[in-house]
């Protein structure tokens, strides 16, 4: 089993040379110029599509959406690498089930016109579950949403254990059933990260997320047993530090 770690691609180059430890590199690429010092080594690269921070929603801004996705693109081109990874977007009203629908279309058209490398989507959850994301909804976070995604854009799929988690505190559900539904999909990679979830399935949490695997709410281990029976590539997005991130792969290999 693979466990890589991820990286933008305007992190310092001293955290590029200190990640032998980790199987590969998850960059989100920010410019064609911050990318050079990943080029210069050989390693596994996978690449993020710049996400809503950028302006990444296919369903508001097609326009915007097929540039990042280009950008990206051009990225994976540069490092050789074979994954790209994209979220579908987020809103700022609560969607009903035909925006939802439209919104799929939509995501399902643009991962459709990339011709290089192979897109997988990765889940979310309904609405903001952070105090510094309050008033912002997601799209594709449950199985028959993701399912239909997946059929319309030939697409692979990332379940991201926090996300699915968030998701399935806000739809009153437990996150370990919620989980094990989603791996019918088959992902074919995944995003790990501690997180704090939120008490109650209506609100918020004051504390941030993508942090180490070692806090948080999610059970490490049920994570742990799901991945080394998918046997499929990890990625650890969890704070920039060398040392923790070393114990968190070592953790998750052993």
């Amino acid at each position: 089993m693979e466990v890589g770690i991820k990286l933008w691609s305007t992190n310092p180059v001293e955290y590029v040379k200190d990640s032998d430890f980790a199987d590969f590199i998850e960059v989100l690429p920010r410019n064609a110029r911050s990318l050079d010092k990943f080029a210069r080594r050989k390693r596994k690269y996978i690449i993020h599509v710049p996400h809503e921070l950028f302006g990444f929603s296919p369903i508001h801004n097609m326009r915007k959406s097929q540039k990042l996705l280009q950008h990206a693109v051009n990225a994976a081109k540069k490092l050789k690498a074979e994954l790209l990874v994209m979220h579908t977007g987020r809103i700022k009203e609560e969607p009903n089930e035909e925006f939802i629908r439209k919104a799929i279309k939509a995501a399902a058209k643009l991962a459709k016109t990339v011709s290089y490398g192979r897109i997988l989507v990765e889940n979310s959850y309904p609405k903001s579950a952070f105090d510094i994301d309050k008033g912002n909804y997601y799209l594709c976070y449950d199985y028959e949403h993701v399912k239909d995604l997946l059929e319309m854009s030939g697409a692979g799929f990332c379940l991201d254990f926090e996300h699915a988690a968030i998701a399935a505190r806000q739809l009153g559900l437990d996150y370990k059933s919620f989980v094990a539904k989603l791996m019918k999909l088959k992902p074919e990679y995944f995003h790990f990260s501690g997180t704090r979830l939120p008490k109650l399935p209506s609100g918020t949490s004051s504390e941030g997320h993508h942090m180490s695997i070692f806090e948080g709410d999610i059970d490490l281990n049920f994570v742990k047993k799901t991945i080394k029976r998918a046997n499929k590539p990890v990625c650890l997005e969890t704070p920039v530090d060398i040392e923790q991130r070393k114990r968190e792969v070592a953790f998750l290999k052993s």
